[in-house]
């Protein structure tokens, strides 16, 4: 007889399990339950290795099969196509989720970005929450990847894709080598790409005046010529003492080539202004070349029962920027003053000086170091009380000189940053089973944080949250935070930069003009005060297996926020109108664009949505797929590819023996180990923000980004997101659609000003791809095409460009479409080869 409810759940894998075994295996089981029909039925499953050990449940978990389902060629590609559920909402940070391998910390992202799919086992995608276990901010997500115990593979894949427009074409080459052992990794990667110009008269765009005159638009791009070079290498290896060490390094190399339009300057004629553009010196060029090399170093052990961790990382960026502005015309006014010259005229010779180049060159150089150490600090009635425990050093060092006019200017910077932390998870309902029964699971953490900073002292960071699971697959969180934050060192003293000739719309007189933009670093910003509060609801319910419903609260509040300069409103212009030059007829000239400080940002948000994956089809093999849950004997072994010290993974050589022999079949899998059957997938997301303000300073009205202010270019914030991602593969076809929409906003042009309306976006993705090798004799009769794939990629499929319109229904120059976006719809087909 089963006892309680607990006990049903446990119970249900072997009626699951009872389905797909054959008839005799079933009459077996029914004498079984003949001979024990008073003992309780106890399915016992022990953690798989390589898995992240916390009550956290993952928010999303891969299998193999899932993985093969997206047709992607590295990890990288595949966090990009499930970046709707590994992004988090907090909006903190950059954003790119925590990377862990095997349940172990990296030196970062660089460790696992071109591993193949086919050497990952599982993905796991868990909530902030559990950064702070590993020693990393709340505001991330984590990503535990788990590999295959035996992989050998080189791969090579060629892509290239054009706009549906024309005018621009992208090529990439890629080769990867990748070799895991029982107690090794390897992988080394190396990547070209490069992309050709996208210039404004190839997507119509319309000049002023001045402009059509000298076909401007031939002179400036859109998009940017450029070449990409990446080189990225990592060894990994396990010892016989539970000791790991990783190894990475990596050197990117990318320049781009832009055309900045031509020179040009208003001359004075007979008291009335006259402004042209020169063609004698062709067009002004942005000439940026970036090199970047970087390196890291992994340690992890055990310490009695303690994990530890060491982690250290190097990058050394180097940035040079050449940029042409219009030269002297100063003896060229001269001449016209003197009646000697026509201004009309094509050429002016030796009158008109010729453009000058400035120059910026930025070394930034950081090392992260960070040590952890985790485990059981006692044991309670109701479980494990854990802690982490982190400590680090960080630097950084910023060395800038920039050049205008013959005056070079100099700024060295650097930063040292010390900092200790702890988090401890308190368990009030776990292996106290009475109390679990009666309210579920429960669990309280904690956190502290100091960090003293060589250049603004001590900041201080603290949070606390409680996960609560009342039923089995029902789990409710919640965590608040706070946390002290010091701009960059970037944000203080990137080198001043002048670039001319920028459209700009100026809301005040409603028109579209060339105005000069100042970049560079601001040294008076204050420290940040930041204060997130987060709910969330993730219910995986066990009548529905593939199914999972995530919801979530943010609201976040931020004091003295270091923040790009914003769109230039009259509001904006108002409140900070130091940055803004006009000339004697307010005709907007020029906007330092240096970062600003606001003193309050706060936002409200929901989001929620759903993940559901399902299989179908025959599977070769006969044995359980995905999702299908059988029991086994307490004590007894596991599948392969289970806890340690079992049966080595499948595909994977004895021990003693270093040559590795082709795997048996198993339920699941096709012929060689590929994935069998056919499974479709669907995740939807919907964003509703509830406030978006931002309070300059007092004695400034508030700008409220949902009704009429706007930060950016792209208009104000959206009210409602929407986030749309499917797929269906099924015998080595696969289909995959990705999408977005954003509902329409406004910015408000004040009393004086111009109104915009920013429509509302939707774009659509569409890949297709084919594994030649599950169709049928191809390979056999063309050799050259085992292990290969062919993909074929839409992006924005219909084409969709936001359109932006004015009080009078027209379309304003800075706002045309082709600046908005240059590319629109995009193909690209990718061929890939494994060997």
């Amino acid at each position: 007889m089963i006892s309680s409810p607990k006990s049903l759940l446990a119970a249900s894998p072997l009626v699951l399990a009872s389905l797909w075994l054959p008839a005799p295996a079933s009459a077996q089981i029914s004498d079984t339950e003949t001979d024990y029909a008073d003992e309780e039925i106890v399915v016992i499953a022990e953690r798989p290795r390589g898995a992240v050990v916390t009550e956290i449940p993952p928010v999303v978990e891969l299998s193999e099969e899932d993985i093969a389902s997206y047709g992607v060629s590295s990890v990288q590609d595949l966090l990009e196509a499930i970046s709707s559920q590994t992004t988090s909402s907090r909006g903190r940070g950059s954003g790119r989720p925590v990377v862990l391998i095997n349940g172990q910390r990296t030196s970062g992202f660089r460790e696992i970005r071109d591993l193949p799919p086919e050497a990952i086992r599982t993905v796991q995608v868990f909530p902030e929450e559990l950064a702070l276990q590993y020693g990393y901010r709340p505001d991330q997500r984590v990503i535990n990847f788990v590999l295959k115990d035996n992989y050998t593979g080189v791969s090579v894949s060629a892509e290239y894709g054009v706009p549906t427009q024309g005018a621009q074409g992208r090529s990439e080459v890629e080769s990867t080598i990748t070799r895991i052992g029982r107690n090794s990794r390897v992988n080394i990667n190396l990547e070209w790409q490069n992309n050709t110009a996208i210039t404004e008269s190839e997507r119509d765009i319309v000049q002023d005046a001045a402009g059509e005159l000298v076909n401007l638009g031939d002179f400036r791009t859109l998009a940017a010529p450029s070449d990409n070079v990446e080189l990225n290498a990592n060894y990994s290896r396990s010892f016989d003492n539970g000791m790991s060490l990783s190894l990475n390094g990596g050197y990117v190399y990318d320049k781009s080539r832009g055309l900045q339009g031509l020179p040009g300057g208003t001359l004075d004629v007979a008291g009335d202004p006259l402004f042209r553009y020169f063609t004698e010196y062709g067009p002004l060029r942005r000439v940026q070349e970036t090199n970047t090399a970087q390196a890291g170093l992994t340690l992890n052990g055990m310490l009695s029962d303690w994990r530890w961790s060491l982690t250290s990382d190097y990058t050394r960026t180097q940035v040079n920027t050449d940029t042409d502005r219009s030269g002297d015309i100063s003896a060229l006014q001269a001449a016209i003053d003197a009646g000697t010259v026509d201004p009309l005229a094509v050429s002016f010779g030796p009158l008109l000086g010729a453009p000058v180049t400035d120059t910026a060159k930025v070394v930034d150089q950081t090392i992260n170091n960070l040590a952890t150490l985790s485990g059981t600090l006692l044991v309670l009635p109701s479980g494990a009380v854990t802690t982490t425990i982190r400590a680090g050093y960080n630097r950084e060092d910023l060395d800038s000189r920039e050049t205008r006019g013959g005056i070079a200017t100099t700024t060295d910077l650097s930063r040292d940053e010390i900092s200790t932390g702890i988090n401890i998870d308190i368990p009030l309902a776990d292996e106290n089973i009475d109390v679990v029964e009666a309210i579920g699971k429960l669990s309280i953490n904690g956190n502290f944080g100091y960090s003293e900073l060589s250049d603004f002292g001590g900041l201080v960071e603290f949070g606390f949250g409680v996960n609560w699971e009342p039923l089995d697959g029902l789990v409710f969180s919640a965590s608040a935070i706070g946390e002290d934050a010091a701009p960059t060192i970037a944000q203080l003293g990137n080198p001043l930069i002048i670039t001319p000739n920028v459209n700009i719309f100026d809301f005040t007189n409603g028109e579209t003009v060339l105005a000069s933009i100042t970049t560079g670093g601001n040294l008076s910003l204050p420290a940040e005060k930041q204060r997130d509060i987060k709910l969330a609801v993730n219910y995986r319910p066990e009548w529905l297996d593939g199914f999972t419903f995530l919801g979530e609260y943010f609201r976040n509040s931020s004091d003295n926020v270091a923040s790009s300069f914003p769109l230039l409103t009259p509001e904006i212009e108002a409140a900070f109108p130091d940055r803004v030059t006009r000339d004697a007829s307010g005709r907007l000239v020029a906007i330092d664009q240096r970062p600003v400080s606001y003193a309050n940002v706060s936002s409200e948000r929901i989001r929620y949505g759903i993940d559901f994956s399902k299989r179908f089809g025959q599977q070769r093999g006969g044995g359980p797929g995905r999702g299908d849950r059988a029991a086994r004997p307490a004590g007894g072994s596991a599948p392969q590819g289970g806890p340690q010290g079992e049966k080595p993974a499948e595909g994977a050589a004895p021990e003693g023996n270093t040559e590795a022999r082709p795997a048996a079949p198993r339920g699941g899998r096709g012929a060689g180990g590929r994935p069998s059957g056919g499974r479709w997938q669907l995740s939807a997301f919907h964003t509703i923000r509830l406030e978006d303000r931002i309070k300059i300073r007092d004695g400034v009205d508030e700008l409220d980004l949902l009704n009429g202010s706007a930060t950016g270019s792209t208009g104000g914030s959206p009210r409602h997101e929407f986030e749309i991602n499917g797929g269906w593969f099924n015998d080595g076809i696969g289909f995959r659609l990705s999408g977005e929409h954003q509902t329409a906003t406004r910015v408000d042009g004040g009393l004086t000003g111009s109104d915009l309306r920013f429509s509302d976006l939707t774009t659509l993705n569409l890949r297709m791809f084919i594994n030649l090798d599950d169709r049928g004799n191809l390979t056999e009769k063309i050799p050259f095409l085992k292990g290969s794939r062919i993909a074929f990629k839409i992006d924005n499929i219909f084409n969709d460009i936001q359109t932006v319109r004015d009080d009078s229904g027209l379309i304003p120059l800075s706002y045309q479409q082709g600046y908005l976006d240059p590319v629109g719809r995009y193909v690209e087909i990718d061929f890939r080869k494994q060997f």
